[in-house]
């Protein structure tokens, strides 16, 4: 009966007699079968990730500016847990989160055959395996969404962008030699720009054709939350009223 059942046997399949099939263990041929199963799951994955990014396409952002003035970097999102790890090891410790972490990580992926070499396949007869693939998967996960959102909330605090779509193409700077023209290039230029072209701060091109000195020196002295400190930066009331003056002469030809 023996010869019988191997003669029978489908080729490919492994030698195993009748009261054998029960064992989970050789049960099951590489190819075609499990690889079989791979190839399916893999081609699930890859239809409904294709179908993911045709109903959510990624959008182009702005030009590249080689000269921002608020940007901060941020790696593709795969790499955010990654970049979040590096947050926990600042300055000389950095090399704690670029080469140590995760060189054991990766040497423990390496060895993973030999130190867990148990032959089930049941994720519950594989506790260690299990619980480490479960915890450190919800680890990359929490540090994925902890840098997204502590992102988000560093641009929120950036200063807006200078709104070039307004801008004056041509103003008169009078008389630089003003008191009021030395206090701003010493003061204010930082955050407006020396030409009022903005940097940081928004631009004052024109400013004169919308307000007079009375207005200007009126929200210089209050200033412009959060980006604006009262007296913006000015601490003497004369040279408020001068740096006033000057910017209220400044109007668009």
């Amino acid at each position: 009966m023996g010869q019988d059942f191997y003669r029978d046997r489908i080729p490919g399949t492994p030698r195993f007699r009748e009261k054998d099939k029960k064992k989970p263990i050789g049960s099951e041929p590489f190819w075609p079968n499990f690889l079989l199963k791979e190839w399916i799951v893999g081609a699930l994955f890859l239809v409904a990730f294709t179908i993911w990014i045709i109903f959510n396409p990624v959008h182009l952002s702005d030009v590249a500016d080689p000269n921002p003035s608020g940007y901060i970097p941020m790696p593709d999102w795969y790499f955010l847990f990654l970049y979040q790890l590096l947050k926990y090891f600042p300055g000389k410790m950095v090399w704690m989160g670029t080469v140590v972490i995760p060189g054991i990580a990766v040497t423990l992926l390496i060895l993973a055959p030999w130190l867990d070499n148990s032959k089930a396949r049941h994720p519950f007869k594989r506790p260690v395996a299990t619980t480490s693939m479960i915890l450190t998967l919800l680890l990359m996960i929490w540090m994925t969404y902890e840098a997204d959102v502590q992102h988000e909330e560093a641009l929120a605090h950036l200063p807006k962008q200078v709104d070039k779509s307004a801008m004056p193409t041509d103003t008169a700077l009078v008389d630089e030699a003003d008191p009021g023209a030395k206090i701003y290039s010493a003061s204010c230029a930082g955050c407006h720009g020396a030409d009022l072209k903005g940097s940081v701060g928004p631009f004052l091109l024109g400013i004169g054709n919308k307000h007079d000195a009375a207005k200007l020196e009126e929200v210089i002295t209050k200033g412009f939350p959060p980006n604006m400190p009262a007296g913006g930066g000015l601490t003497k009331p004369e040279d408020i009223k001068a740096v006033a003056e000057w910017l209220g002469k400044q109007k668009q030809q």
